[in-house]
């Protein structure tokens, strides 16, 4: 080893100081070929004193789970489910009220044409009876004309019987005169008894006039008479007038 070191020791230290001259020749010629550099005024820097904020600090790489506020959500669900049922109540409240106008207009629209109709019936069935009063008026009328007419001519008939039956009674006095005339008042009941009588105008003959008492008094009862009908009884034969003349009976 030494043997080795000494026989290549000289070639290296000869290589070494060759190396070493060219890098010190190298070294002057680039600083002599080199331009001299210009030296630029320092420039003065104003420093100012700026407090620095603190940097927010960022948040953690890993992000936080968002904490839902399901009470506060909840709530506000309830809020606007009882805005939504007010809203909706008031819409009912309104659909009814408006329903109940329609129903209130139409009830009075029905009452009034049902007033109408009921006072066009009222009108006619007033008519009708009117008409049928009228009617019935005139045939009353003429009912009684000819009832009239049938009364007067039975009564006639009867007022005979009861003359004739009078008459077949009468005792005329010797002083009879013709002109005389006495006429009685005579109540009869409708079995044909006749209650009382009475003298209505005197002849001016005692006599005479007691005499057309008697024979009235005499007959005492008729019994054609029950057999006239009651409504020709009352009018003509309750309370009758009955004339008596020299000449004849007369009523």
């Amino acid at each position: 080893m030494l043997h080795f070191l000494r026989y290549y020791i000289i070639p290296i230290s000869v290589s070494l100081a060759l190396h070493a001259v060219v890098i010190v020749l190298l070294m002057v010629n680039w600083q002599s070929t080199t331009p001299p550099k210009k030296i630029a005024t320092p420039r003065y820097i104003e420093a100012k004193l700026v407090e620095l904020k603190p940097k927010t600090k960022k948040a953690s790489a890993k992000k936080q789970p968002k904490i839902v506020d399901l009470t506060a959500k909840r709530r506000e669900q309830e809020k606007e489910k009882k805005l939504a049922e007010q809203k909706r109540q008031r819409q009912i409240k309104q659909q009814q009220e408006a329903e109940k106008k329609a129903a209130d207009k139409k009830r009075r629209e029905q009452e009034e044409r049902d007033r109408l109709a009921q006072q066009e019936r009222e009108r006619d069935q007033q008519r009708k009876q009117r008409m049928q009063q009228e009617f019935e008026q005139a045939l009353q009328e003429e009912q009684g004309l000819l009832l009239e007419d049938e009364y007067a001519t039975q009564a006639q008939s009867y007022a005979d019987v009861i003359r004739r039956r009078i008459e077949q009674n009468w005792s005329r006095p010797p002083s009879a005169r013709n002109g005389m005339r006495c006429e009685l008042t005579i109540d009869m009941v409708p079995n044909g008894r006749i209650i009382d009588v009475n003298i209505k105008t005197g002849s001016g003959s005692a006599a005479f006039d007691r005499s057309a008492i008697a024979a009235v008094k005499k007959v005492d009862v008729i019994p054609e008479v029950k057999d006239i009908p009651i409504a020709i009884f009352e009018r003509h034969f309750r309370k009758f007038t009955l004339a008596f003349q020299p000449e004849d009976l007369r009523q």
